[in-house]
């Protein structure tokens, strides 16, 4: 069990081994590894940033992305700015665009998201959502944040650590508020049924996408915990 208390000391920790972190495998089986160490100096000047742009504690940020590395620099640096993030799905069928927009203003409102942050490409689609649910920061990509070094806000177990949107399958999507206390206690419980390894690096592989439950807090977070070798695909 670890002795954190919330996903910002999880990261913390985890960074102490160079050897764990994500793996990414593109669409042309390409791999790329990023130790939690350089997702927490990423996600740290990304909260600098947020910082310097108004975003306050508590305040909520979406964000949406595909599987990436700026996934993790995104939600771990909104964490670090102590301000909340709802990950949110990319636009997979541009011949229901119009479908999409109309979801994720709504899903943007209903949170009352202050900013979005983005993958480039996404961002290019997410014009008319952005502009129907107003967010006063509108939506970015984390390279166009402000150089305003590095930034770590304390935060506590009682915090917010997401806000995780149901599926949306029968009625539309309902936004559910996890503290760190509810997501720690879940990680360690599901890493409770996998054996120690005596020291051993454990590695793990996905292919759920990370703005899924099962895929972030299910997957992710017990590799962050361990901390271990996430594959995901």
């Amino acid at each position: 069990m670890s002795e954190a208390r919330t996903l910002n000391e999880l990261l913390a920790l985890a960074s102490a081994r160079d050897d764990t972190g994500i793996r990414l495998i593109d669409r042309r089986r390409r791999a790329s590894f990023v130790p939690w160490s350089e997702i927490r100096s990423r996600a740290r000047l990304v909260a600098g940033g947020l910082g310097a742009i108004g975003i306050e504690r508590g305040e909520r940020v979406a964000l949406v992305y595909p599987t990436c590395a700026g996934f993790f620099e995104a939600f771990f640096g909104i964490l670090a700015a102590g301000a909340v993030p709802v990950p949110l799905y990319p636009p997979v069928r541009l011949g229901r665009l119009d479908e999409y927009v109309d979801r994720t203003a709504a899903m943007l409102r209903a949170v009352d998201a202050r900013l979005v942050l983005a993958e480039r490409r996404v961002r290019r689609l997410l014009g008319e959502a952005v502009e129907a649910a107003g967010p006063v920061h509108g939506c970015l990509e984390t390279g166009s944040l402000p150089e305003a070094g590095t930034g770590e806000t304390e935060v506590s177990a009682h915090d917010l650590a997401l806000v995780q949107f149901s599926s949306g399958t029968t009625v539309d999507p309902k936004p559910v508020a996890l503290s760190h206390r509810a997501v720690i206690a879940q990680t360690e419980r599901l890493n409770s049924f996998w054996p120690d390894g005596d020291g051993l690096v454990h590695s793990g592989a996905s292919w759920l996408p990370l703005y899924h439950d099962m895929g972030l807090i299910g997957c992710v977070f017990p590799a962050l915990e361990r901390p271990a070798v996430l594959t995901l695909i």
